[in-house]
């Protein structure tokens, strides 16, 4: 018994959900890069996890990661991060690399429902974690006049490691009012079913130019696994890295811009 509650423990352990983001259908232009920073700030907690080999709580900790996303087509990006960690009475620390994929289905109104795929590759240190995870996730949104609807639905497993190697499904979910141009408030909804950990995050995003956008939100969660509260932030700046002229297949935007 005394076995079996400290491998539970170790799962739970590592089972550490960092940023939260609903992805939706865009992708960026051929030729742009996006660059993202994401921050997270548990504010109170009573859960704890794995850092680098000791038990640290939740509360406090300050999560950091940097991305950097390049449209490869127009329907298609890969994207790079780095992800670092500042726990309470602790060092900021480079903790992981993941690498993703997005390839979008059509245009957006082409069809009743926008679908895209969606693959990620987690890479920690070692000497944070030996369990290396993949995941898949279903990308759909639909607009009803002036309001979206996107679902995540999700899967992810552990293929390195100590880690069970059971599928660990999931869900996030947002509603946003998209009428206006500058400010566009929504919410938010992640549920991971295997840690029973559910989060909901009333959400504003605010477009500073075409070019540059913020994502905040407040994070309460709703159930028992789950951190009590939490700030959230996504800072997104989109560059035109290759000349329209430099790529093979130009997009219609920049014919006629």
């Amino acid at each position: 018994m005394i076995f079996c509650c400290c491998t539970l423990i170790k799962q739970q352990a590592f089972a550490q959900e960092l940023f939260y983001q609903v992805y939706q259908f865009e992708t960026p232009y051929q030729g742009h890069i996006n660059l993202k920073s994401y921050d997270t700030y548990f504010a109170k907690s009573d859960e704890s996890y794995e850092h680098f080999g000791k038990n640290i709580q939740d509360r406090h900790l300050y999560a950091h990661s940097f991305e950097a996303e390049f449209g490869v087509l127009d329907h298609l990006e890969i994207d790079a991060y780095a992800d670092f960690e500042k726990p309470a009475n602790g060092n900021f620390k480079f903790i992981q690399t993941h690498f993703s994929a997005l390839y979008r289905i059509g245009e957006r109104f082409d069809n009743f429902v926008n679908i895209a795929l969606y693959g990620e590759y987690y890479i920690p240190q070692k000497s944070y974690s030996t369990s290396q995870e993949a995941e898949l996730r279903l990308i759909l949104d639909k607009d009803f006049g002036d309001f979206r609807i996107a679902a995540n639905p999700y899967v992810g497993k552990y293929t390195t490691g100590d880690e069970t190697k059971k599928l660990n499904p999931g869900i996030s979910a947002g509603l946003y009012y998209r009428r206006l141009f500058a400010i566009q408030p929504g919410v938010e909804f992640y549920s991971d079913f295997n840690e029973q950990q559910d989060v909901i995050f009333p959400t504003l995003d605010v477009r500073f130019t075409p070019a540059i956008t913020l994502n905040v939100g407040a994070g309460f969660g709703l159930s028992k696994a789950s951190d009590d509260l939490l700030f959230k932030s996504i800072l997104a700046f989109d560059i035109q890295a290759i000349r329209p002229s430099k790529l093979f297949h130009k997009p219609y935007h920049f014919l006629n811009s």
